[in-house]
């Protein structure tokens, strides 16, 4: 209890701060590095200007982290859309096998995902004697306050609940991030388009939301969210960025100079540039690839703004910073519609994919392939590319390895370790047998080595399982065929039954790490 009082203390009167004189780590070097993640939000492999000679989007900040880093060209996020990415990012362990099951997604008010008394990243490090911050976007569900406590079920799975006058909106949530091992939070609940568009620091709104999309559009001028949102006043899309940058950079700096000597971890998850587009005007027109393009140049701006916060305070030598997205970019050949998009809808054949196929939601590479850095200066070799296979669910067992820590059975079932990819002990071609990839209308894939197999017929966990379920299979050969043109099953019918199997049996297991 006396923790979080200080802690609410120490964001109660906390100010801005001048440039900051940096803060001497010399004497601290062998302490437990710091540890920064950065989760963009539907941003594509090709969208990062080092990974895409082609690219017509500038991003010096994140071009200069990658020269800084190890970059894994084979990473993969924990899902090709939002929930099931940040799922296993924080638990290790694959969304499908959770209460939304396969495909499944979470409603603007849902309840929470994360099962009571699992394990999250934050809770690890917490008990590690980590200071834990989340800045950003959640999307793993809240359980609000409820006025009539009996619709409790029924706003867990409707799709877009509206009886906004049932929500407490003025007393603590039931359960929210604050419950997952986080010290401090600041952020929104799910996307920037979903209800409820207000900001939510340590389990309560910072403002309560009252309006209408009507009523923000009179006074705004504008929304570019949906038609039906509650809105708190003050909160519009171009406050939304620069604000959570603000705060992110905030949570570094206070636990830097009001906690030496103590380790921080800030899950820093960027709303951009998911829809809604929205540039704001000092990034308008700075890509040649529309509005969305601008927006990525918004978004590398703010990254750039907290690694340069992280130098300025002289910790960047044992702070560990992974840049990353939560899946591949939606399909944006055509363009985007005008609702979504302020300006410019178009993106002039800018390939947000780089040289793989298909798109967020989906089951090809371009849907949860993804770019991902890592920066340690005091023990990674900077500047390297590595071929292994990594996946989100690896990021607890890697920082476990890390830190010494054993993990019990229950924790990150769907996770391995890539710890000594990071120190350049170790990089073969993958720390997994096998990882397994989920289209948003529940059809499984499995990686295998070079080979990805996909499950045509089955859509639940159930009819994986079912040997009567009616299924015919797609196999590709990612290292002939990194854009999945040619089918080559007949070819190889031998592995087809092989890797059909293992799928079944991380089913029905419960788990893929090869742990008992």
């Amino acid at each position: 209890m006396r923790r979080a009082l200080f802690l609410q203390a120490c964001w109660l009167f906390l100010v801005p701060i001048a440039l900051p004189a940096p803060v001497s780590v010399a004497a601290n070097e062998t302490l437990r590095p710091n540890i920064v993640i950065i989760l963009a939000d539907d941003m594509g492999y090709g969208d990062v200007a080092l990974l895409n000679a082609d690219s017509k989007i500038a991003t010096p900040s994140l071009d200069q982290l990658g020269k800084e880093s190890l970059i894994f060209t084979d990473a993969h996020s924990g899902g090709s859309y939002c929930v099931p990415s940040r799922y296993g990012l924080l638990t290790g362990r694959y969304m499908w096998r959770t209460r939304l099951g396969s495909g499944g997604n979470l409603a603007n008010f849902a309840g929470t995902l994360i099962e009571p008394g699992r394990t999250t990243l934050a809770d690890l490090l917490r008990r590690e004697g980590y200071f834990t911050g989340l800045v950003g976007k959640w999307h793993q569900g809240i359980d609000w306050t409820l006025r009539d406590e009996s619709a409790r079920e029924v706003i867990r799975v409707h799709p877009n609940y509206q009886n906004f006058r049932n929500i407490d909106f003025a007393s603590p949530v039931r359960r929210g991030p604050g419950d997952y091992g986080f010290d401090y939070s600041f952020g929104i609940a799910g996307s920037a388009e979903m209800n409820p568009c207000t900001f939510i620091e340590n389990n309560r709104t910072t403002v309560i939301p009252t309006l209408s999309s009507q009523t923000a559009k009179e006074t705004n001028g504008e929304w570019f969210g949906r038609d039906d949102n509650i809105i708190a006043t003050g909160h519009t899309m171009d406050r939304l960025v620069p604000t959570l940058s603000h705060k992110a950079c905030e949570f570094v700096e206070t636990a830097t100079r009001t906690r030496p000597g103590q380790p921080f971890f800030l899950y820093y998850a960027m709303t951009t540039p998911h829809n809604p587009i929205v540039p704001n005007q000092e990034f308008v027109g700075r890509s040649a690839a529309g509005a969305y393009g601008d927006f990525v140049v918004e978004l590398d701006h703010h990254v750039g703004r907290i690694l340069h916060r992280i130098t300025e305070l002289g910790i960047e030598r044992n702070t560990i910073v992974i840049f990353t997205s939560d899946n591949g970019p939606v399909n944006r050949t055509r363009g985007y519609r005008a609702r979504w998009v302020r300006g410019d809808t178009g993106i002039h054949e800018h390939d947000s994919n780089g040289p793989f196929n298909g798109w967020k939601a989906g089951l090809h590479e371009g849907g949860h392939r993804v770019p991902f850095f890592v920066r340690w200066p005091e023990k990674i070799k900077p500047g390297e590319r590595c071929p292994t296979t990594v996946l989100f669910n690896d990021v607890i067992p890697t920082l476990a390895e890390m830190l010494d820590i054993r993990l019990d059975s229950h924790t990150a079932e769907d996770g391995r370790s890539f710890f000594r990819a990071l120190t350049g002990e170790a990089s073969p071609e993958s720390f997994h047998e096998a990882i397994v990839h989920n289209h948003s209308n529940g059809t499984f894939a499995i990686r295998k080595g070079t080979f990805k197999l996909t499950v045509n017929g089955p859509t639940t966990t159930a009819q994986i399982t079912d040997d009567a379920f009616p299924v015919s299979f797609v196999l590709h050969d990612l290292g002939q065929d990194v854009e999945e043109t040619t089918d080559v099953s007949l070819n190889h019918p031998g592995k087809v039954k092989q890797m059909h199997a293992l799928l079944k049996k991380y089913v029905q297991e419960g788990r893929s790490d090869g742990r008992r």
